[in-house]
């Protein structure tokens, strides 16, 4: 009975000792202690781009911040909510509608006629519309991309994983497309690359620099 009052005396004696080696402690101390460590996160890395050695370049490729160069006019009045200019006059030598909006424009405007070469009803109006230092260009069912400027604007090709802006130099260009072919122009401060659609036709994209920089990009038909 003796050796069992000794041993719980013991057990007291060890467990108001532990008690007071805690509060010994300083306060901060002890919750450093119990405090979990930190997570690192990993940084997220930025994709390089992937040089873009194709010959031509669809419209489908490139967005323009983001977007499509072909929009459904109610798609184009939600992106765009905020239109600065519009005007709307004939294109005497036709214009891309007529083949890449074919069927609307057949139901809308009758067969092509011989004569003429386009819809027998359709009087050759365009209207062009500015918003965000981008020109579009719609026959009021969809709405085409046509010019923009990279001030405040960012071209992109998500399948090469290529970002073009007003920061992109011309050999930058150089290298994330190594078979363009620079064209001189008339201003000694301007450059221009051409990337044809598809063969044989001559419609392009055509990315413009001024002073060494990305100036704006032009989506361009050869119409006459």
């Amino acid at each position: 009975m003796a050796a069992v009052k000794t041993l719980i005396s013991f057990i007291v004696f060890a467990i108001m000792f532990i008690g007071c080696r805690n509060e010994d402690k300083p306060k901060n101390e002890r919750q450093t202690a119990i405090q979990p460590q930190p997570v690192l996160l990993k940084r997220k890395e930025t994709k390089k781009p992937i040089f873009y050695t194709e010959r031509y370049m669809s419209i489908k490729d490139v967005l323009v911040n983001g977007h499509h160069m072909i929009l459904s006019r109610p798609k184009f009045s939600s992106l765009y909510k905020k239109i600065d200019s519009s005007k709307t006059e004939l294109w005497e030598c036709g214009d891309p509608f007529e083949w890449l909006d074919e069927k609307w424009m057949k139901a809308t405007y009758g067969d092509k006629s011989e004569k003429s070469g386009t819809f027998e009803k359709y009087e050759g109006n365009v209207t062009t519309l500015f918003a965000n230092n981008i020109e579009f260009n719609t026959n009021n069912h969809i709405v085409l991309f046509n010019t923009a400027f990279a001030k405040s604007n960012s071209f992109e090709i998500p399948s090469h994983q290529i970002v073009l802006d007003k920061n992109t130099s011309v050999e930058d260009f150089k290298k994330i497309f190594p078979h363009a072919k620079m064209e001189k122009l008339e201003d000694p401060d301007e450059v221009r690359f051409r990337f044809y659609l598809k063969a044989p036709a001559d419609d392009a994209f055509l990315f413009y620099f001024k002073n060494g920089k990305l100036n704006y990009l032009k989506l361009w038909w050869l119409l006459c």
